[in-house]
């Protein structure tokens, strides 16, 4: 079991504990960066927004564009999926072509 060390984050000011293994540390880090500038972007100068709303709202632009980025992934698999029933189709093609030239060369040895 991976001992668990406590890791502090700071974010709008506020520090956050948690309890983390140390192989979590560097994402959770980044994920803590990414709330912080989201938050920060909604949190403009002279825009009253309480904490919670700008916790909200920035934790929904994330949620959006992760949403955006797993239908994009979803659209490269059903292209590889699309490339590769393609490819498929292609090689029986070419093997029927070259089943139908090595049956032709035969009949034209045989004569």
């Amino acid at each position: 079991m991976t001992a668990r060390k406590t890791l502090t984050l700071t974010i709008m000011g506020r520090d956050y504990r948690l309890a983390v293994a140390p192989e979590e540390e560097a994402n959770l880090r980044a994920c803590a960066e990414l709330v912080q500038n989201k938050m920060q972007e909604i949190h403009q100068p002279g825009k009253v927004f309480s904490p919670d709303s700008v916790a909200v709202l920035a934790a929904l632009r994330i949620a959006y564009e992760n949403l955006l980025q797993r239908q994009a992934v979803e659209e490269m698999n059903k292209a590889v999926e699309d490339m590769n029933r393609s490819k498929g189709q292609i090689d029986s093609l070419i093997a029927l072509c070259d089943n139908t030239l090595a049956d032709k060369a035969n009949e034209n040895g045989a004569q």
